[in-house]
């Protein structure tokens, strides 16, 4: 025979009906959902945050780029001094021109010293008669005023050209100037045949 017990409130509890026993109350459909929900949020928000960090990170290796562009400033002032140089050169260079003209003094020819007075023979070597007078003639009629007239073998002649020559270097002037007159070609100062100052020898008409 079953025992008998008092009432209490469960008994109370069971008459209300429903089930009887242990169990649980049904999950919420959200609580399934938003855990992968949040992790998936996570995750991606995990993912930005490196791909901004190697972003910036990669990006800054390249700011030193700017300091290229300040160096630019001073090369502009350094090139711009050097410039200014130039302007001095230019005084210089326009004082030596200047100086050109006082050297073309030097190169002028001094004058002839020509000795009128000078002892000369006039010697025919030629065989022509008269041929030694007429040169005197010419050369007295020029102003020389010591003329002698005479003879010369002709193998005492040089080269058997017709030839002024002279003893001293002081005679040269005056030795070319009668050449000059006579139409002789030949100057020489290897000194005279005769002894002479100078010495006019004919080997030919100097006319002819």
């Amino acid at each position: 025979m079953p025992q008998e017990y008092d009432r209490d409130e469960f008994d109370d509890i069971a008459d209300q009906g429903g089930p009887v026993g242990v169990h649980r109350t049904p999950a919420k459909w959200w609580t399934k959902v938003l855990p992968p929900l949040l992790a998936l949020i996570a995750a991606g928000l995990v993912g930005y945050l490196v791909a901004v960090f190697l972003w910036n990170s990669g990006h800054d290796s390249d700011e030193p780029e700017p300091v290229a562009t300040i160096t630019t400033t001073p090369s502009a002032e350094a090139t711009a001094s050097p410039s200014a140089s130039a302007s001095p050169s230019a005084e210089p260079s326009a004082e030596p021109s200047a100086s050109a003209t006082p050297s073309e003094t030097p190169s002028e020819e001094p004058e002839p010293e020509i000795l009128f007075d000078t002892e000369v023979h006039v010697r025919n070597g030629a065989g022509i008669s008269g041929l030694a007078g007429s040169q005197q003639e010419i050369l007295e009629d020029a102003g020389f005023t010591s003329i002698e007239a005479n003879n010369i073998d002709a193998s005492l002649i040089p080269d058997g050209v017709n030839t002024v020559a002279y003893e001293d270097e002081s005679l040269a002037d005056t030795a070319q100037a009668i050449a000059d007159e006579l139409g002789i070609d030949v100057v020489s100062g290897d000194g005279t045949p005769g002894g002479a100052d100078i010495e006019v020898l004919l080997a030919s008409d100097p006319g002819n």
